[in-house]
């Protein structure tokens, strides 16, 4: 379900004896989940708000609610259970917002891009930013949200292969060396080489991310872009996580 700028009919869905009713009203969107007995479990308005509804949401096979508040800064999410008791299992923030996909083991689960790199130097002379940015997946067990990145290696292999095909010798001797002249071009091998770094360090396997580093970046700065990238995340997205504890 989804609404914009309060626009739109009244939408609602039942799920496991719960009511979940999203309302367009005055320029604001309203989302309210009941109980059978009408008691209010989550009211909340926005002016741009998504909720999805389902069983099989995220790991643990719900039911359970997402919401996502669109127009924010930072984006927020709620997760909502909707099992023997019902509750806001969590709230997420990030500066870039969420969206819900199954190419991780057939399951859905809650994905984002790591806003601790939303302004990242090392990342602004990269065109189109956003595409490099680290991916970070979510999932609930139970009542715990957890860092499901690990668990999709498979899909982070495949895009790893698919980043080093694209990466010559010859590019990333230059790059290495400093001497790609030309900023575009320069940018887009950075951006490729970050992202393959990335893809190892998120799902845990830090010592293949920094020999990425050691083979591919200019020999003189590999220390500090390694600080400043676990520095990024631990500022980032995942410090969801931490907080959860």
């Amino acid at each position: 379900m989804k609404c914009d700028l309060g626009k739109g009919t009244t939408q609602s869905r039942q799920v496991n004896g719960y009511t979940v009713v999203l309302t367009p009203s005055e320029g604001v969107c309203r989302v309210s989940i009941l109980d059978e007995n009408k008691k209010s479990i989550l009211h909340f308005g926005s002016t741009g708000i998504q909720v999805y509804v389902g069983a099989g949401v995220t790991t643990d096979g719900g039911p359970n609610v997402i919401v996502q508040e669109d127009t924010s800064h930072p984006y927020k999410l709620f997760i909502i259970s909707l099992r023997d008791r019902p509750h806001v299992i969590r709230v997420l923030e990030n500066l870039y917002g969420f969206w819900l996909q199954d190419d991780c083991g057939g399951k859905i689960r809650i994905w984002t891009a790591d806003g601790g790199f939303l302004k990242d130097p090392d990342l602004s002379d990269v065109y189109h930013a956003d595409l490099y940015t680290p991916d970070v997946v979510f999932g609930i067990e139970g009542d715990r949200l957890v860092d499901d990145t690990p668990s999709c290696q498979d899909y982070f292999d495949k895009e790893i292969k698919s980043l080093r095909a694209t990466l010559t010798e010859v590019q990333v001797d230059k790059f290495r060396t400093n001497r790609i002249s030309d900023d575009f071009q320069r940018g887009v091998v950075k951006g490729r080489v970050l992202k393959v770094t990335f893809c190892y360090l998120y799902t845990g396997r830090d010592a293949e991310a920094k020999r990425v580093l050691q083979q591919m970046w200019p020999k003189n700065d590999i220390d500090r872009i390694w600080q400043s990238i676990m520095r990024e995340r631990s500022g980032g997205v995942l410090s969801n996580i931490t907080q959860a504890h």
